[in-house]
């Protein structure tokens, strides 16, 4: 019992003897601490603060603003504060609140602990923040320029599907509407911005479908699809736009369907005598000799195998068919073993302008566009018969090219033409 009493003397005498002093130093040593803790600095650096911007002028941007109001660009800050709510500071819990209402001409931003905005809501930045530092920070207000800038269709990347050849597109020039700063708009405008294509996006497929059932059904436009009509506008605050120009809607980009066509009707054969070599070498001295591969329609000498054509269009041929003509340069033997010869075209000039107003003629274009697309159209079609011209190669069949073998002997020209068997049985 003496043990117990002397325990209850023991917990009486500390915790209620004098209990009002005690009760009151230890409050005192608790506000102490509060203070004494909450008066420790600390600093802490916070990398990518985010930079908001607010109260810009309706006639004013700023390079980098993005359409949420935010700034591309962010910065560091070193925040010094009560160690207490510094250390508890983690990269996400901070952003720099901007009011450019009132921007120094300079540019030049102080960010202050009132531009501080927290995130985290068990934060209270302004009570517990006592000063800030950062890199130099410049802000340039410049005017809003809206603005067309050049945009150019580029020669595409890859390769054409299986059975068809890339002729073209059109139209390889159109024109973007922008808004930004003024001098980035400027800048751009006289830059320009360059979309290139990938043939190898578009599927054999698809071309199949596209195919007409006209008399000239191997030009096949193949319409761009919405989704790639999309370029890279270093200045958008979207970064990737679509094409606004309304001419975006008639992009296509061409092909040939590959195959061999018969050509229907009689190929002359002409000899081009070089004046150096006339004293010897005239229409008096070598004529073209007959044989199984000449005959003499009119008096005008024809090639008799039948030929075909590749890499040109049904409606180029129908075009030009009737002015074509292999011509044979005439030269000594002791310069070639066998002579040189070309396929020509006759007033090629006429027979470009017939195929350019054929297909104008049935194109919308011509009836819908305006004087400069259609300029821009009849010179696409031009460089496109002229490719055609330069790429025709004449064959015997879809294994054999043509290959004239041309000589001079005994006052005549005479003219082989190798593999013409082997191309007739192969066609059996």
């Amino acid at each position: 019992m003496g043990t117990i009493q002397d325990m209850d003397s023991f917990v009486n005498k500390v915790f209620y003897y004098q209990w009002q002093r005690k009760l009151f130093a230890l409050s005192t040593a608790i506000i102490i601490w509060i203070f004494v803790n909450h008066s420790i600095l600390s600093t802490k650096t916070i990398p990518s603060v985010p930079i908001r911007v607010i109260n810009l002028p309706t006639d004013k941007t700023i390079q980098g603003l993005l359409p949420n109001g935010f700034l591309s660009k962010r910065t560091a800050l070193s925040i010094t504060g009560s160690r207490d709510v510094i250390d508890q500071l983690e990269p996400g819990d901070v952003e720099i609140l901007l009011d450019v209402s009132n921007l120094p001409s300079d540019g030049f931003v102080q960010i202050t602990k009132k531009n501080l905005i927290s995130l985290n809501p068990n934060i209270n930045l302004p009570t517990h923040v006592t000063s800030i530092s950062h890199p130099e920070f410049v802000i340039k207000m410049s005017a809003i320029l809206t603005d067309k800038i050049p945009v150019t269709i580029q020669p595409p990347i890859g390769n054409a599907p299986k059975d068809y050849a890339f002729l073209d597109i059109w139209p390889i020039h159109l024109m973007q509407t922008v808004s930004g700063p003024q001098d980035e708009v400027l800048k751009l405008k006289n830059k320009g911005v360059e979309l290139v294509f990938n043939l190898n996006d578009i599927t054999k497929e698809q071309l199949d479908l596209l195919q007409g059932t006209g008399p000239y059904d191997d030009e096949i436009s193949f319409p761009i699809p919405e989704q790639w009509k999309k370029i890279q506008i270093p200045l958008s605050l979207r970064g990737i736009e679509f094409l606004n120009d309304p001419d975006a809607k008639n992009l296509q980009i061409t092909f040939l369907r590959s195959q061999l066509l018969p050509i229907k009707n009689d190929i002359p054969l002409s000899v081009f005598y070089p004046l150096k070599y006339s004293a010897t070498i005239n229409p008096e001295t070598f004529h073209l000799a007959p044989s199984s591969f000449v005959k003499f329609k009119n008096d005008l000498p024809i090639i008799t195998v039948p030929l075909y054509v590749s890499h040109v269009s049904k409606l180029f041929l129908e075009i030009v068919k009737d002015n074509m003509e292999i011509d044979i340069v005439a030269a000594p033997p002791t310069e070639r073993e066998y002579l040189e010869w070309d396929v020509n075209f006759i007033d090629e000039t006429h027979l470009e302008d017939t195929y350019v107003a054929f297909v104008l003629s049935n194109s919308r274009l011509s009836q819908h566009s305006n004087q400069t697309k259609n300029s821009e159209k009849e010179a696409n079609l031009r460089q496109r018969f002229r490719s055609y011209i330069q790429h025709l190669i004449l064959f015997l069949s879809a294994e054999y090219k043509l290959d004239l073998q041309c000589w001079l002997e005994d006052g005549q020209i005479n003219i082989h033409i190798p593999n013409v068997k082997l191309a007739n049985d192969h066609a059996r």
